[in-house]
């Protein structure tokens, strides 16, 4: 009985090192990023600190090409858009965000040398370009399911032959992480509707359009059901 415990606390350590406590959050890149808000009112730098905490920047940031032009859609405060130019000098990233507060605060964390820029608007209604790989970091599920296909096929059309697609959802497959995530919305965006699609289901409607997609799992160690879907426009 002792053994199986100690075997299950271990488990769970471990699992805590991959996601939670991961080095990766107290790394030199980590920490170079978050000082690039040290200008930013203290609730909103402890917002970002647990933001890098519990969601998987580096994992979504290491598929994305190391040059082109990259759209960060719901970029907010500019975190993976400025981890992404930080990472290379030759990756042109254009972030865009609903919320002027946010877009204004990512303006101000990147330098002069960056090359970042952040358009506030709608991400339904701002034209796109034709960028190389196109990035939503958990901002799919904040679309309502009416509007998720025309956006989709927005990006779909805008990437050229190969282009990517990296969609950073939750999905509904372990309840209890559902349900923490649904309540960690619900209390942070002050009732902002929740359109989370199961994994099937949005694999279904990509699928559809024409993307190839490879998903993996990355909730390991987190209480929260992450998913990555890598998504290619066919050459």
């Amino acid at each position: 009985m002792k053994d199986a415990l100690a075997s299950r606390l271990t488990f769970h350590a471990l699992n805590l090192h991959v996601g939670l406590l991961r080095p990766w959050v107290n790394s030199p890149a980590a920490r170079k990023l978050l000082a690039r808000y040290r200008d930013v009112p203290a609730a909103v730098r402890l917002e970002l600190r647990l933001r890098l905490h519990i969601c998987p920047f580096e994992e979504v940031a290491r598929l994305v090409p190391p040059d082109g032009t990259v759209l960060d859609l719901g970029c907010g405060y500019g975190l993976l858009s400025l981890l992404l130019t930080g990472e290379s000098n030759r990756r042109r990233v254009v972030g865009i965000d609903l919320q002027q507060e946010r877009v204004l605060a990512a303006r101000k964390a990147a330098g002069p040398n960056d090359h970042a820029s952040f358009v506030q608007g709608d991400i339904l209604d701002v034209e796109f370009g034709h960028p190389s790989c196109i990035v939503m970091n958990d901002v799919l599920h904040h679309i309502p399911h009416t509007r998720q296909i025309p956006l989709l096929q927005k990006c779909y059309d805008s990437l050229p032959p190969g282009g990517l697609l990296i969609i950073k959802d939750v999905d509904k497959v372990t309840v209890w992480k559902y349900i923490w995530n649904y309540l960690h919305d619900f209390v942070k965006n002050r009732n902002l509707p929740f359109y989370c699609l199961d994994t099937p289901i949005l694999l279904a409607l990509l699928a559809m359009i024409g993307f190839q997609v490879e998903t993996s799992r990355l909730d390991t160690g987190y209480p929260y059901p992450h998913v990555l879907y890598l998504c290619r426009k066919p050459s």
